[in-house]
């Protein structure tokens, strides 16, 4: 049981790449995505290998949702927000830019407060069923 959460994470994106289709077919995004999935290449930014759980475009490629998924008992802090926020560096034609978390712990404060500023969804396993 110790390597569960590590055996759970691709699981947890994938659920979590499901519920951006609901949400997409049901008209809740932003946007209609083209394309939703994975997404790992090299940030210009960084100037090295990065990844984004998941990724959602629309077909001009000029807006995008980002998610990050973490599937972990302690709640999520401000380096991982950071982290994707940097990952978006990747794709500098996506100009409306839309980030979503998921997070099983929960976010810690500091965290919640900055996504209430930038508009931010913070989504927690209740919220995907």
């Amino acid at each position: 049981m110790d390597g569960i959460s590590d055996y759970m994470g691709p699981v947890f994106e994938e659920i979590c790449t499901e519920y951006l289709w609901r949400q997409a077919k049901a008209h809740a995004l932003p946007f209609i995505p083209a394309v939703i999935g994975k997404w790992w290449g090299t940030n210009p930014l960084l100037k090295q290998q990065d990844d984004i759980d998941i990724l959602a475009l629309d077909k001009t490629e000029t807006e995008g949702i980002f998610c990050e998924c973490k599937y972990r008992n302690r709640p999520m802090p401000m380096e991982e927000y950071d982290d994707l926020v940097q990952a978006t560096a990747a794709f500098p034609k996506v100009t409306k830019k839309h980030l979503i978390f998921f997070s099983k712990g929960g976010y810690t404060q500091p965290v919640i407060e900055r996504a209430q500023r930038e508009g931010t969804q913070l989504l927690s396993i209740s919220d995907l069923f």
